[in-house]
């Protein structure tokens, strides 16, 4: 059974990433008090694509083909207000995690965001992408069933996960943070760097 991810999922993720992009000299910016820092239909189209069905048959029958189109969406609909190819790559990280793969976010990811945005990349390159970076092990299926099991028959909310530290552990573990918090550090450090120079 698959976990999908939510609107709500979504926007408790995008908080998740503007608190650790807070104090960096690249935060998300956000349109409080003045706009909402999402577009609820868009993130409806987001939530909903990778479901979408024609004449009753699924379109995108796998977990990875899913993904893809979820980052796909995020990247070209823009539905918060910044950060969008971060919140990508983010919520594509957790989305696989629950339904039992490893993605190891590459150091480039950032590059590869980018590219999708400016070339208008189309699912399949996305796809190909994921499938290089992703692995399936006995270990990832226990972790989905652990997950499955946690959620209620696949329908944990966010915000009760949010609110309760043995879901927070299994379903947001830290090493889904690596990727930024060391790109944080990168710039950072290349930041020091130049002005000493």
């Amino acid at each position: 059974m698959e976990i999908p991810l939510t609107e709500d999922w979504l926007k408790e993720l995008y908080s998740v990433l503007i608190k650790i992009y807070k104090d960096t000299d690249d935060p998300i910016r956000t349109g409080f008090p003045i706009v909402s820092d999402f577009n609820e239909p868009m993130l409806n189209v987001c939530v909903n694509r990778p479901h979408t069905k024609v004449f009753g048959k699924v379109i995108y029958p796998h977990v990875l083909q899913r993904a893809s189109v979820n980052m796909h969406s995020i990247i070209n609909f823009h539905p918060f207000v910044d950060g969008n190819k971060r919140m990508a790559l983010l919520s594509t990280y957790y989305y696989l995690r629950w339904n039992g793969y490893t993605f190891t976010i590459p150091k480039d990811a950032d590059v590869f965001t980018i590219r999708i945005a400016k070339e208008r990349l189309e699912l399949n390159p996305i796809l190909s992408w994921l499938t290089k970076n992703t692995k399936r092990t006995v270990y990832n299926i226990l972790r989905n069933w652990e997950c499955q099991v946690l959620s209620d028959q696949g329908k944990v909310t966010a915000s009760k996960v949010f609110s309760d530290n043995t879901l927070l552990s299994v379903y947001l573990p830290k090493e889904g943070l690596k990727f930024f918090v060391s790109k944080i550090r990168d710039e950072q450090k290349k930041k020091s760097v130049s002005k000493t120079i």
